[in-house]
Parts: C-alpha cells; structure tokens; sequence
C-alpha cells in the first residue's frame, strides 16, 4: 500500500482515524523463510514488515534484523530457512485505530534507546493488522503539532486583551496548550531548537543540551551557535539554510539535510536535520537526530555485499587462471622430463665415429637447450599461481592455520601486493629488516591483513603530506619479534589515542572508513598471541607497533618435520599392480584432462580415461571398474560433491580412491565444505611430481 502524502502547509493535526499515517499494509505469514523476507526487504524501501498468523498479527521483523542475522559468517546456512515467525522484535509498540493522535505520539515518541527508531503497529479494535506506521511520519506531526500548540498560545494571549469574560477558560486552555507542549518538547528523543537565522539557539530541549554538553540557561542560549559545532566545509552551508528558511518565510513544509558535527568528548557525529521557519515567531524550527551508528551499519552492509561480489568474482577468475596454468606447468614438467631422459640416451650415442653419430649428438645437444625456457615458463607459471592464492587469502581468507613463517617474507609479500597502490600514493617506503629469519608462529593470511591494514591507515594519515614516507622495521629481541609501521602523517590526538582501538571509532569521514580496521587487526593479534600498541605526535605522524612471540625451536622443529614429511620427493617410485590399473580423470576442461592422461601414462602403469562432466563419470562408473578418481570440483550440471557423494552410495569402496582438484572451489562455504571432507585435495595449478605423489598413496590403500 502507498504511504498517503500528508500536506505539509495543513493547520489541522486532528485525524479522523490513525489510518490515515499507515505506511504500508505488507505482512508475511510467520512461516515465511527468513531468506525469503530478505529477498523482499531487497525489493522495497520499507524498514518492518509485519508478521501474522492467517490474519491475526503476531509481531514485527525489521530489515535491520534480517540483515544481521543473514550478514553473519554462518547467516544463510543457519537462519536462511528458518520461519520468520522464529525471530520476531520484542514487544513492538501496537495501537488501535481509535487511538487520538496525542496519546499516539506520546506513546510512540517517549520511548528511549534504540525502541525510540521502530515503527508502530496499527490494529484495528478487533485486532487485526491495519498497517505499520514510520517514526518520520509520527515526528513529522510531532513537529507540526509543538509548532501548532505554539500559534495557539500566542493567539489565546491575543484573545485574553479582547475577551475578558473568557478570562478562566483562556487561561485553563493555555496550561492544557503548554502542559502538552512541555511534554512533547522535554521528552522527545531528537534533539529540538528554536534558532535565530544567525544560527544562535533560543531555547532547546534537555536532549540537544546532553548532545551538545551545554547548560540550559536561558539567559545565556544565544552564546550557543550551532554553526560553531559544524565543520568548517559545512558551515557556510547551514548559514545558507537558515537564510533561505528566512528568505522564503511563506513556506512552512520541513527540510531534510544532514551534517557532521564537532561534539565535545565524542568526535565528528552525523546528524540529520529537520528544519522548519516559524513564521510567527521568525525562527527556524530545528529537530537533530543523531545517524552516526545507523550510517556506519548501512556501510558495513555495503561492504558485504561488495564482498560477496569479490568473493564470487574473484573466485571464478583464479578458477579460470588456475585451470590455464594446469597444461602450461604439467607439460613443462613433462617436457623436463623427457629432456632428462634424453641426456641419458646421450650417454648411449657413440662419439663421433660417424656423421650419422655426430649429427644425433648434435641434435640431442640443440634440444637440451630447450630446458631452460621450460623452466623458465614453468616457474613463471608457479609464480602467478602463487599470487593468484595470495589474492584469493586477502578476498576470502581460509580457516585460521598456524605455521611458522618469516615476517620478512610476509612484508614482502605484502608489499608486492600493494606496489601498484604504494607508487600511486608517491610515498618513499623504506625498510629495516634483519639479515637473519624472523621465525613466528602465526597464521600468515590473518598477519598479512593486519599489515595490509596499517599500511592503508599510514596512506591515508599522508594523504596531504607532500613528501610521504613509510618506514617498516623488523627486530628481534627477548623472545618477541616486533615489527614497527611508521608514517609521517598528520598523527593521533592525544584524547584519541585511547580510543583508536574501540569499535566505530573513527576520525574518517562516514563514506571513507568504518572504525573497525583497528579493532579488527587488535582481535587477530590477540588470537595470535601477539600485542599492538600505538605512539604519536600530532602533525608529526604515527608509529603502530607490533609484537609476536618468537617461534620456538620445538614448533621450529614440527614445522620443519611436518614439511619434510609431506614432500612429494619421497614417494616417486612407481606403483607395480599385479593387474593394469584404471584411473578416470574428471573435468570440463580438455586440456587438463589430457594433460593428466599424459603424465599418468608416461609415469604409472595405467589405463587412463577422460570424462568431461559429472554425469558422463558416472556413466564410465556403472560400465567399468576403477581404481581411482581424479575430479574437478566445480563443473556444470553435476559437480565434483555430486559426484563424490554418488560414489559414496553406489561404489563406497572407491571413496578412499578419491582426489578432489580444483582452480577454487567457489565460495566460503564451498572451501569450508572441501576442507571438512576426509578426501584429498589438490590445488590447480599443481606439479607433476605432486600429482604423482598424490596418486601413488592413494593407489596403495
């Protein structure tokens, strides 16, 4: 239902019916799937929808509250499908229809905290659902209402002089008048302010008092101007306001604009005004709500959705790349191979006794030099492969995994990631690394945020500065590595530096940053059992300082063993089955499967297939006995799980014959799903001589 347009120069607040300030009539049935509630709240502004039961209302869901619980880790698998019915609001505020209009408002406008910003319920006397009511629509009448008691003291006074014998009515009427103003004025939730077109306060309420930290001396409200909270970009633009409410002084309708204000003890805060011109008392009406924390959630569900996209997009682009580099590292490794072997076969040719001799010499010769430009493709191709893993970490980190690494190299890496921003930025970096390894045991994706992370703050606290630098330093010492980001920004206030760490707290604008990339990093170190901690000096930038524990010898050791022992070097002899072995290898991409069928031939006695898709696998399946399965795990029709789980119901023997390969699986919960399964895994793009390694074990079992 539309929401009906209620006039903005009308005199009149009496309703016939509450009905008339209805938003929208939409409801779902409590059985509704919370998913599908999302899906609705996505194709329409409203902020609450109600739920019933056949007709019969039984509560509210509000967008908010459906975003949240979709927006966690586990959001969709968890609540997706549960009925809506299951996460009602508590205790919406309902009325009737019957209702009068002020016991509305005071009902809807006096409750605190959060409760203040949910929308009303309407029922009708027999209780059945009317409609959902905004709390703009009921401030709206709020504000009309206080400017209207207003207009009405001043024409009761006027009546006073003129009528004498309505002398005790008039009076009683205008305590009633200012009694209900008083309510409506002292108990709102918005801060409210009769100003000046000079922006000087003449009066306001015990909110806007808190939320500015003033006294409440009528005396002395003038000295207020409330142009002194605003930023110095903002400031010609509420003077402008306020001239243009004077200037047009004939229209009375309420505007809409939003600001950043200076509070003392609680930094920039966005606030969104609603600002009427008095023309009977030639000032501008002004309610303040503050939105800092709701534009800060409306951000976060934007960067989730960005990352949703990122997650997919970048997912299905590492899984193409993956999948081109397959051919290029197996056939180089192929190729290396066979080059080997030919060097063996030198041996085996004569020296040069006769041309025939020396010419297959000389042509052995001319084609061993084609080993290094193998190598040298194939290393290229490992490299791309290993910064397409590094970008999908930062996109979509895996689950936490301690190892021990060396800081020098994660700085590296890090680095490498963030040259192109780094030399668009201009900014000199310069490092301080030692010569020996700093060892600690960490998980290297989640520090590699937490740099990432510091070096984008430093960016930004530089942005003005016109000769950048960024100072990076490891030590170690006692125990501990500590690794230092420094910049030569405009620094931390000092009243700040207690804060930097706390959620939301931000000195960026709203658009430009969340407040939670400190508290962030601070929990990661904590689960890594390291510290952050934080020097400057204002206008002479910032040095955040980290410390790790030193890795141990004993986990030093585990590392070194763990390794060792999964080496592909130390299982490469071939199997010897005392039948021919058949292994059927699974993916849409030709080329790979070829190149597999390649490698296993040259390598492990074996007859190899090929099956492009899920389903022409299982068809080989029911025709013929296997004794492994390699399958790619994203394909169209029926995938790699698909397949995987036919086999467990119809050939359950082959289960423990199994690889999974894939270019990525697709998403956070495909790769939290592949690394729950007791099957192994095997990466694109791989090398030879993993492959094999992978296939002799399995063969074995």
């Amino acid at each position: 239902m539309t929401a009906i347009e209620i006039e903005q120069d009308s005199t009149s607040t009496e309703l016939s019916d509450l009905i008339q300030l209805v938003d929208h009539q939409e409801a779902v049935q409590t059985t509704e799937t919370v998913e599908h509630v999302y899906d609705w709240f996505q194709k329409h502004r409203q902020e609450y929808i109600g739920v019933l039961r056949d007709k019969q209302f039984v509560g509210l869901v509000s967008r908010g509250q459906v975003g949240f619980l979709l927006g966690a880790r586990y959001g969709y698998a968890i609540y997706g499908r549960q009925p809506i019915g299951s996460h009602l609001m508590d205790k919406p505020l309902q009325l009737t229809s019957t209702t009068p209009l002020l016991s509305a408002l005071e009902s809807a406008l006096s409750r605190t905290g959060d409760r203040f910003y949910d929308d009303v319920v309407l029922l009708s006397e027999a209780e059945e659902f009317l409609g959902i009511i905004t709390v703009p629509t009921l401030v709206r009448w709020q504000s009309r209402l206080i400017l209207e008691k207003t207009r009405l003291a001043e024409n009761q006074q006027q009546s006073l002089q003129e009528k004498n014998r309505d002398l005790f009515r008039s009076l009683n009427e205008l305590r009633q008048s200012r009694g209900r103003f008083e309510i409506l004025f002292e108990n709102s939730a918005l801060g409210v302010a009769l100003l000046n077109p000079r922006g000087e306060m003449e009066t306001c309420n015990r909110r806007l008092a808190t939320l500015l930290e003033i006294e409440l001396d009528p005396a002395g409200l003038q000295t207020h101007n409330l142009n002194g909270y605003l930023t110095s970009k903002e400031q010609e633009s509420f003077l402008r306001l306020l001239q243009d409410h004077e200037n047009n002084s004939n229209n009375t309708s309420a505007r809409t604009s939003e600001f950043m204000l200076q509070l003392p003890g609680r930094g920039p805060r966005l606030f969104k005004f609603f600002s009427n011109w008095v023309r009977e008392t030639g000032q501008v009406c002004l309610l303040l709500d503050d939105i800092t924390e709701q534009r800060v959630l409306e951000h976060r569900l934007i960067q989730k959705e960005k990352s949703a996209l990122l997650d997919s997009l970048v997912g299905g682009i590492a899984h193409e790349i993956n999948n081109k580099l397959v051919p290029i590292i197996g056939y180089s490794d192929i190729l290396l191979t066979q080059i080997a072997s030919l060097k063996e076969v030198e041996t085996h040719v004569p020296d040069c006794g006769s041309q025939a001799n020396c010419k297959a010499r000389d042509n052995l010769k001319e084609f061993e030099k084609f080993g290094a430009y193998f190598r040298t493709i194939r290393d290229a191709a490992l490299e791309s492969a290993k910064i397409i893993r590094q970008v999908l970490q930062l996109s979509r980190p895996l689950a936490r995994e301690m190892a021990v690494v060396n800081l020098c190299d994660l700085f590296n890496e890090v680095q490498a990631l963030l040259r192109f921003r780094l030399r668009e930025s201009g900014c000199q970096v310069t490092t301080q690394f030692p010569a020996e390894p700093a060892l600690v045991q960490v998980d290297a994706s989640q520090i590699k945020q937490v740099l990432i992370n510091l070096i984008f703050n430093a960016l930004d606290a530089m942005e003005n500065v016109p000769q950048k630098q960024l100072r990076l330093s490891i030590k170690a010492s006692a125990g501990d590595v500590v690794f230092r980001v420094a910049d030569n920004g405009h620094g931390i206030a000092p009243e700040n530096l207690g804060r930097i760490f706390n959620p939301f707290f931000t000195t960026k604008a709203v658009d430009r940053g969340s407040g939670l990339g400190l508290s962030v990093c601070q929990n990661i170190l904590k689960n890594n059992h390291g510290d952050i901690a934080v020097e400057s000096t204002p206008g002479a930038g910032a040095v955040f300082k980290v410390t790790l524990p030193q890795a141990t010898p004993e986990q030093i050791r585990a590392a070194a063993a763990a390794k060792q022992s999964a080496s592909p070097g130390a299982t490469s002899e071939p199997v010897q089955p005392e039948e021919r072995i058949r292994i059927l290898v699974v993916d849409d991409e030709e080329f790979i499967t070829a190149m597999v069928q390649e490698a296993l031939r040259r390598s492990i006695s074996c007859l190899v297939e090929r099956a492009e898709s899920g389903q022409h696998a299982v068809a080989r399946l029911q025709q013929a006995d296997f004794d492994l399965v390699i399958s790619d795990v994203r394909m169209p029709g029926m995938d790699g799980f698909q397949l995987f789980d036919w086999i467990l119901k119809h050939q359950p023997r082959l289960a423990e014959h199994f690889l999974f390969i894939t270019g990525d699986a697709g998403s956070s919960n495909l790769t939290e799903k592949l690394e729950s399964m007791s099957v192994p895994v095997l990466r694109k793009p791989f090398e030879i001589d993993t492959l094999l390694h992978h296939c002799r074990k399995l063969l074995k079992h």
